[in-house]
C-alpha cells in the first residue's frame, strides 16, 4: 500500500483529472543514433472541467485550462532499440552519462548484447530496453505518492516490445538554495526513490540499477495498486471539497 507524506486535503486539484500526454519526434531520415535511441517525453497536465467551481468565479485562464490544460510535471523515458546495426552502449553514451551508466550495467561491451547477468535476471531477455530516466512533479503535487503512479502508467504504454525497463534511482534536483548536499542526504534520497520504484515492480539488479520485467505478473499487480491509490486520493479530495462547500 502506498503511503503519503501529505493529506489529500492539500492536493491542488482532483488527481483523477490529470492527463498524460506522450510526445516523440524524429527526423524523416534518421542520422547518428536516431534509429536506435528514442526519446519519449510525457507531459503531466491538469485540466479544468466545466463542472468545476472556482472561488470567485471562472476566468479566461479557466477556459485555457479546459482546452489545453497546464503542465504540473513530466517524465522522460528512452527506448534503446535492438537490431538496428548500431552499438546500443555507444548510442546511450552519446546522449548522457546517466544512460551510459545503465548501458554499461546491462550490456556486454564485447558483443553489444545483453550481459549474462542480465539474461539470468530477466525472464525473456530478447527485445528493446526502456529506460525510466526522470520523473518530475511541481512541488505542490509532491508528497502524495503520485510519481510511481505516473511512472507505472507510462511504462504500461511504452514497454511493448521491451524485454525490460531500467532505472537508476538518484537525486534529480537539489533542495532550494543549495549548491551541494551532504553525501548522506543524497544516499537517503536515493534509497527513498529506489523504494518508490520497487513499489511498481522494479527489482534491484545492481547496487545502483533496477530492472522491471514486463513478463512477470508483479508489475501488472502493482499497476492495479497504483490505480487504486490514485482513486483513493481522488475520493478523499472530493470528500474534502464537499465538506468545505457545506
Amino acid at each position: 500500500m502506498t503511503t503519503t507524506r501529505r493529506p489529500a486535503s492539500e492536493l491542488p486539484a482532483d488527481p483523477a483529472h490529470l492527463r498524460l500526454s506522450y510526445s516523440h519526434q524524429h527526423p524523416a531520415e534518421p542520422y547518428d543514433f536516431e534509429d536506435t535511441l528514442e526519446a519519449w517525453h510525457v507531459s503531466i497536465r491538469a485540466y479544468h472541467f466545466e463542472e468545476d467551481e472556482c472561488e470567485g468565479g471562472c476566468t479566461e485562464a479557466c477556459q485555457d485550462r479546459i482546452d489545453n490544460g497546464s503542465s504540473i510535471g513530466h517524465l522522460q523515458l528512452w527506448r534503446l532499440r535492438d537490431y538496428t546495426g548500431d552499438n546500443r552502449w555507444e548510442a546511450a553514451d552519446a546522449e548522457s552519462g546517466d544512460l551510459e551508466s545503465i548501458a554499461a550495467t546491462v550490456f556486454d561491451a564485447r558483443t553489444n548484447e545483453y550481459s549474462q547477468d542480465f539474461e539470468e535476471f530477466i525472464e525473456c531477455p530478447v527485445g528493446d530496453l526502456l529506460i525510466l530516466d526522470r520523473v518530475f512533479l511541481d512541488k505542490e503535487w509532491r508528497g502524495f505518492g503520485l510519481g510511481p503512479v505516473f511512472a507505472a502508467e507510462a511504462i504500461r504504454r511504452l514497454a511493448g516490445g521491451c524485454c525490460a525497463v531500467a532505472a537508476q534511482p538518484g537525486l534529480g534536483e537539489l533542495p532550494d538554495g543549495a549548491h551541494k548536499v551532504p553525501r548522506t542526504y543524497r544516499e537517503q534520497a536515493t534509497k527513498k526513490i529506489a523504494a518508490l520504484w520497487r513499489s511498481i515492480g522494479f527489482r534491484d539488479f545492481t547496487d545502483d540499477v533496477q530492472l522491471l520485467d514486463p513478463a512477470l505478473r508483479e508489475p501488472s499487480d502493482q499497476l492495479r495498486n497504483a490505480r487504486q491509490h490514485l482513486a483513493s486520493l481522488s475520493h478523499a479530495y472530493q470528500g474534502q471539497t464537499l465538506r468545505r462547500r457545506a
